[in-house]
């Protein structure tokens, strides 16, 4: 058996995570014997627990979710103070660095495999220290010059043999290319099956079925762009008097400082279109909502790496909207399941405007849109590509 150790740091419900769930749920339990190092159990591992995978769960808390993790505590409350919290962090990733020779050897770990930023750091050093093959799992775009700089330092330790990236926009932050490959990021298409999954917007909100629905989700913080998305909406309803109705599905993380929402809310309300408007707010079941879509729109302009929202609206069969940066791009087939615009691109509101009034196209792009992600971005496909480049590691030892 081959012996291989994911370190995840991504516990909740984020993209990451699960990615690496649809990978684990789909993967070769015959001939690898599976473990995962994590902070604590969260809802990643929840999802392990529930499906029965033979995963072998390492939790030690000296490997943090992030390295501004709390660790200050009073009367039992935690409270941070940046700086030392992110000392405390480091200085424990130090010394789990120098204690996990243990569980390296007894689990005989052949292959790293990491899934996160602060997991490739760490992996990197660990491959290195213990003499273990290292593969990445870059599911994001480095901006922060610091952390570009030190992905494409840590890239080039001999101990890394394969970095796997979601888009070739996310490989582009990489100097040397020469280990990378590129896979998509993957969802169940089955779980996102229109023909299964219940649609509840339009029962629960009381929505008439003769409204369009132009949609978006994600979490709402300043890169994911949503002022845009509300200010194409008030253009359209007060331009163009469709009868149609904009919903935003999402809400602000509490680990953020400050929530967006109200600003949103505000610039409906100053313009008086709270009838042409709706915040769900967070739900743990987006499929749901997104199912009652007839158009999904998202706004970012920004290098969103491979946006799992994207492909999973496409699973529904959603056309969808967004502009050719980053993955998004990649995904959208312009004309074909969706728009693809440049992010100057004026003709958004007339596109938006076309699959309004033209059912025929809505379902003839919704077809295309479920066909495309059901043909390459189901997750056995893609945990079936990724298998494939881990086993290229054994191919010539198990030991670098």
């Amino acid at each position: 058996m081959k012996n291989i150790l994911f370190i995840n740091h991504s516990i909740r419900d984020g993209g990451p995570g699960r990615s690496l769930y649809y990978l684990l749920k789909h993967f070769n339990y015959h001939d690898y014997n599976v473990n995962v190092l994590i902070p604590e159990k969260k809802v990643f591992s929840e999802n392990i627990e529930k499906d029965n995978l033979k995963v072998n769960q390492i939790v030690n808390n000296n490997f943090p979710e992030n390295l501004k993790r709390q660790n200050l505590r009073i009367n039992g409350k935690t409270f941070s103070i940046l700086p030392i919290d992110i000392i405390i962090n480091f200085c424990r990733l130090i010394y789990l660095l120098f204690t996990f020779k243990s569980e390296i050897k007894k689990n005989n770990i052949d292959v790293i495999y990491c899934n996160g930023t602060l997991a490739k750091f760490f992996g990197a050093a660990l491959g290195s220290l213990y003499s273990v093959k290292v593969i990445w799992h870059v599911r994001n775009y480095q901006k922060n010059f610091i952390l570009l700089f030190l992905i494409n330092f840590f890239s080039k330790f001999l101990s890394v043999k394969k970095i796997i990236c979601v888009s070739k926009s996310t490989m582009s932050q990489f100097k040397d290319t020469s280990k990378c490959v590129v896979v998509n990021n993957g969802i169940d298409t089955e779980e996102f099956n229109p023909s299964i999954v219940s649609k509840d917007l339009r029962e629960e909100f009381k929505i008439p079925n003769d409204k369009i629905i132009i949609g978006t989700a994600g979490r709402v913080v300043p890169r994911k762009n949503f002022e845009h998305f509300v200010k194409l909406g008030i253009d359209i309803c007060k331009k163009h008097k469709k009868n149609c109705l904009f919903v935003l599905v999402g809400d602000t993380p509490y680990y953020f400082g400050q929530s967006l929402m109200p600003k949103l809310k505000n610039m409906v309300k100053e313009a008086g279109l709270e009838d042409k408007f709706l915040f769900t707010g967070y739900t743990d079941c987006v499929e749901k909502y997104i199912s009652d879509f007839d158009i999904f729109f998202i706004p970012s302009k920004y290098e969103d790496p491979f946006p799992r929202v994207v492909i999973e609206s496409m699973a529904l069969g959603k056309p969808v909207l967004g502009y050719n940066i980053g993955g998004i791009g990649e995904a959208i087939d312009n004309k074909i399941n969706g728009y693809s615009f440049k992010t100057d691109d004026t003709s958004v509101i007339d596109s938006i405007l076309e699959l309004i009034e033209d059912e025929e196209l809505r379902l003839k792009m919704s077809f295309e849109a479920r066909k495309k992600a059901v043909n390459f971005y189901d997750s056995r496909i893609i945990a079936s590509k990724i298998l494939d480049n881990i086993g290229l590691l054994f191919s010539g030892g198990s030991k670098s």
